[in-house]
């Protein structure tokens, strides 16, 4: 049995749920990205949702429901029970490309995320009940690309509607990295916080290479001498450039405090 609403809407709905999920933990950097069905085949998703150091990449699929009203689906004697099916052909050019995007993002090229993501209902009054809800995502299925595996043929990923629990076929097993919607939001809430920690810290071995490039040619203190306070250091930088330097606090080149926090010049 097909679902009673369109990819299209569920698609909607997603991008709406993760876009207001994903504002919260990071800022945004522009509207979602919805490419035309040429481009969609070059790319590998259906949707794009760009966040400062963070992007999430998602293809939607429209599951079938099969029921005991379906016995001879391939599927149902194996799983038993009630489930949700979809199909994603690893030899299409389409998964291909999200399989290089998720290689890209794991080796950190990319900063983000690459899911397939399918709802597990299928009825419009349980797609209005989730929307309103905002449980959209928590009731699908996400699936990274990999699970899937490459130039395999055809491969079904099943998840049981009673055990919610989620198959691969044709060779049966479960997935062998699970994730639903609240590993996503948990994990992106720590990337989001060590970022923001990042942004926050005074690194004056930083500050000091950064006056190092800024002053290249101007001056013949090309390197670091360590025997001199890295305050000075980057005092002797900043005199070359003509102009003066003052820090809230005292910090070594680790970022310690050296003393108590108020307005002390350099020199």
């Amino acid at each position: 049995m097909e679902t009673d609403f369109s990819e299209f809407s569920f698609g909607y709905a997603a991008i709406r749920e993760a876009e207001s999920v994903l504002s919260g933990i990071y800022r945004r950097s522009g509207a979602p990205v919805l490419p035309s069905l040429l481009l969609e085949e070059r790319l590998g998703w259906d949707a794009k949702l760009s966040m400062v150091e963070y992007a999430l990449f998602l293809q939607f699929k429209r599951p079938t429901f099969v029921s005991r009203r379906h016995p001879s689906s391939p599927t149902w004697d194996h799983i038993g029970n009630p489930h949700y099916r979809f199909a994603v052909d690893t030899d299409e050019h389409q998964h291909q490309r999200l399989l290089e995007l998720e290689r890209k993002v794991n080796a950190g090229r990319e900063i983000g995320d690459v899911y397939y993501v399918a709802p597990c209902f299928h009825t419009q009054d349980d797609f209005n009940d989730a929307y309103l809800a905002g449980t959209v995502l928590e009731n699908s299925v996400v699936l990274s690309p990999s699970e899937l595996g490459a130039n395999d043929g055809r491969h079904h990923c099943v998840t049981d509607s009673l055990t919610k629990s989620t198959t691969v076929m044709s060779h049966p097993r479960h997935p062998r990295r699970p994730v639903d919607w609240a590993d996503i939001q948990h994990r992106t809430s720590g990337r989001a916080d060590t970022w923001e920690r990042s942004q926050d810290r005074l690194n004056l071995s930083a500050l000091e290479q950064a006056l190092l490039h800024v002053t290249e040619g101007l001056t013949v203190e090309s390197r670091r001498d360590r025997n001199v306070p890295v305050t000075r250091r980057i005092d002797r930088l900043a005199t070359v450039l003509g102009c003066g330097l003052v820090l809230l606090g005292s910090y070594d080149e680790d970022n310690s405090p050296l003393g108590p926090v108020g307005r002390h010049p350099l020199k």
